[in-house]
């Protein structure tokens, strides 16, 4: 019995050493590496969200939880572990607005351990093709549709921003995960061109790149994305090219008045369309195009119509004497002339075809008013309306807002019109003084 009480003293008697050796290890090792690592793992909270903007200057990040979609900032230090998609550490500059991460924190210190990029998020390079449904919460990203998050980021310029905000001019960055986007990053934007002098222009069509072709009205003020261009406008024949610099959220004046010039060229088209019985009429006007169809060098809208093939409206572009150009159409219903269903053939020359297609009149009763900001010039896909408080008649679908006033910066909202038998009412926020 003895003998089993002294062991029992002995390995009391050790236990007592055992643990004061560890709390001294501890002490001995304040503010060394390995109580920056002891530290590590004593975070309290846990979050899943989106990164919403990186200050180095202050080493702080702004997320946004997914869950809550509240907004919060922790600061980072030199013991904050950071690692990419494959597990490999990384610098705060190698992070990016919209980035889906899992950040491990101190609640209390507002202090970021770790920050680990999310391996299951896709992400979305260089989106130019998407459409947007707001009331759906759904988005249509190169004809694959996505579920928007009710707590989804949009940002842009290290800022967010609305929905709304988003132009059809954009070109974006969406982080995915489980097909459904979470954040949409505004990599590049756009600006506006507005046309001076152009009197003799109005009714013609205005070309910025090879992706913008709009009929020209009076007052019109063109949102495009951000880039330089060549800037074709023409009309009855009459025109020129100008080469221009857009910049984002910038106003760019082109002064069309030195292109009238004095000799109106003409080219001749041969058309090769497929059905060989379909209808083609050029700038409102049926065509026979069995011979070469003599037309002024510029842009001009066709419109090809065929019993079983769905009505096609294009736009081509007269820019040298002689062309070639095929069309095959689709089959399918004709009854929209404003439906495109053609697979483009070889364009010869600088003849080409343009996919932009025009709005159809509205036959609508109903209007769309926008009572706010006061004072600002209301554009509407381009067009002038008028000075806010203005309304326009309703048609439904996406059209893109522009309100502009001298001295403030010009902004642009994609907006989404029901077809409901009613009118409608929008209000914007103020516009930012220029400069600030």
């Amino acid at each position: 019995m003895k003998k089993y009480r002294m062991l029992l003293f002995l390995g009391a008697l050790l236990l007592l050493m055992g643990c004061s050796r560890t709390e001294e290890t501890v002490l001995q090792t304040e503010d060394s590496e390995l109580t920056e690592a002891y530290e590590l793992e004593k975070a309290d909270s846990l979050d899943y969200a989106a990164i919403v903007k990186i200050d180095e200057k202050n080493q702080a990040i702004t997320y946004k939880n997914v869950a809550s979609g509240r907004n919060y900032t922790l600061s980072y230090n030199g013991a904050t572990s950071m690692k990419n998609r494959f597990d490999e550490e990384i610098v705060v500059g190698q992070l990016r607005e919209g980035d889906m991460v899992q950040v491990t924190f101190l609640k209390n210190k507002k202090l970021a351990r770790k920050v680990l990029l999310d391996k299951t998020c896709n992400i979305i390079e260089e989106i130019d093709d998407f459409s947007i449904n707001r009331a759906a919460s759904t988005m249509m990203i190169a004809g694959q549709q996505y579920e928007l998050s009710k707590s989804l980021a949009v940002l842009s310029e290290k800022e967010e921003v609305g929905l709304m905000d988003i132009n059809d001019a954009d070109m974006l960055r969406a982080h995915v995960v489980d097909h459904t986007v979470h954040s949409l990053v505004i990599d590049k934007g756009h600006g506006y061109i507005r046309l001076v002098n152009d009197e003799y222009f109005i009714g013609g069509f205005i070309e910025v790149g090879q992706d913008i072709i709009k009929p020209v009205t009076e007052g019109m003020l063109l949102a495009v994305p951000e880039g330089t261009y060549k800037v074709l406008i023409t009309n009855k024949g009459y025109g020129g090219e100008k080469e221009v610099t857009v910049e984002r959220n910038k106003e760019t004046q082109i002064d069309v008045g030195d292109l009238k010039g004095e000799i109106v060229k003409m080219g001749k088209i041969l058309f090769l369309i497929t059905p060989d019985d379909a209808k083609l009429s050029i700038d409102g006007k049926e065509v026979d195009y069995s011979k070469p169809v003599e037309l002024e060098y510029g842009i001009h809208q066709i419109v090809l119509k065929a019993d079983g093939y769905a009505t096609l409206t294009k736009y081509i572009k007269v820019g040298q004497e002689l062309a070639n150009i095929e069309i095959t159409m689709e089959a399918g219903e004709s009854t929209s002339s404003s439906e495109e269903g053609a697979s483009e053939g070889q364009n010869t020359g600088n003849s080409s075809v343009s996919s932009n297609s025009p709005v159809s009149p509205s036959l609508s009763k109903y209007s769309v008013y926008i009572d706010a900001p006061k004072g600002a010039e209301l554009y509407l896909d381009g067009s002038y309306v008028g000075v806010v408080p203005a309304s326009f008649t309703k048609e439904s679908g996406n059209h893109t807002i522009t309100l502009r006033k001298d001295g403030y910066q010009t902004r642009s909202y994609s907006i989404q019109i029901d077809d409901e038998e009613k009118d409608v009412t929008y209000s914007f926020s103020d516009l930012i003084v220029s400069g600030k």
